[in-house]
């Protein structure tokens, strides 16, 4: 995905839930661990699809699946852009079962794999449970629930769940990752952090897994004014330093007595940019549970206080 955005190139709505045939009522609340896989049916074929608190709303097949279902293009076609290479997708409505009968829904595929886990990767707002709930690690007798309102991004929630916060009169958007251990930021997103958070690089370069199995160029920034969120302050992000927003030339500019850690940002403001940190599980440690309450529109974190 190009920073973590995505290009449509037709507007219809991700899905729809028309209900095509009765079937057993589903518990309010589904519980996952461990590799958070889930068994569905799609045009009553069997398939695993990985659930990411950080994933497009629509499911997202791997290019196998779509071929072993003979799925064909719909109306609605998309085009992601991870750094410099692009993703190629389409769409089409289809039967899906997770267990109470099919419903028709919007189904998304690529032409590269968006999970090496399983065939296909959904959102917890696709999935029809009121709440949705990842299980991190054992509960303490002394943890507490931090709530953080819960929002959709993009069109149509096209690019998942998560939550904003108002910070140095920005909106400053934030999803969790539980595939990842690093916490993830946008070059736009580490130079507005280097200029409202002192944001400085303090990590060699180095390659880091994004998404559809596709690696850039990211550096450690550490922050001397910490981001409040939840149980947490967020001191440490990655950077996306090469990416539109080119923070590693920043970097170098002021000449010789310049901090090499320091990003200094010169020229005018730009237009406003998507401000967008994805934190992972390292954020994530001393939590028990993160859960989604899609009616509620809250997200819990059951966490030790720090």
């Amino acid at each position: 995905m190009r920073a973590f955005g995505m290009v449509v190139l037709l507007s219809v709505a991700c899905s729809s839930a028309v209900l095509a045939k009765p079937g057993p009522q589903l518990p309010e609340e589904l519980v996952l661990s461990g590799d958070n896989i889930i068994d569905v049916t799609i045009n009553g074929e069997a398939l695993r699809l990985e659930v990411r608190p950080e994933a497009a709303d629509a499911p997202t097949l791997n290019p196998e699946a779509a071929v072993r279902l003979g799925l064909k293009p719909g109306m609605l076609a998309f085009r992601s852009m991870v750094g410099s290479e692009r993703v190629n997708g389409n769409s089409a409505i289809h039967k899906v079962d997770y267990g109470a009968g099919e419903k028709n829904q919007r189904i998304f595929w690529a032409d590269r794999a968006s999970s090496s886990l399983a065939d296909g990767t959904i959102s917890p707002a696709s999935l029809p449970y009121k709440r949705i709930k990842f299980l991190l690690g054992n509960p303490s007798p002394t943890e507490k629930n931090y709530q953080l309102a819960l929002d959709n991004f993009g069109f149509l929630g096209r690019l998942g769940v998560g939550t904003t916060i108002d910070l140095e009169g920005e909106k400053l958007r934030f999803q969790f990752s539980l595939q990842r251990n690093e916490t993830l930021a946008s070059a736009p997103t580490g130079n507005w952090l280097a200029q409202k958070r002192d944001g400085k690089f303090t990590g060699e370069p180095k390659q880091t897994l994004i998404y559809y199995g596709i690696t850039r160029p990211t550096r450690a920034m550490t922050l001397s004014k910490p981001v409040p969120l939840g149980p947490a302050q967020l001191t440490n992000v990655d950077v996306r330093y090469s990416d539109y927003g080119d923070a590693s030339g920043i970097a170098a500019e002021g000449g010789d007595g310049a901090d090499s850690d320091e990003i200094v940002v010169v020229g005018k403001k730009d237009k406003k940019v998507d401000l967008r940190i994805v934190a992972g599980r390292r954020f994530l440690q001393g939590c028990s549970a993160l859960v989604y309450d899609m009616q509620q529109r809250m997200i819990t974190l059951r966490c030790e206080a720090r």
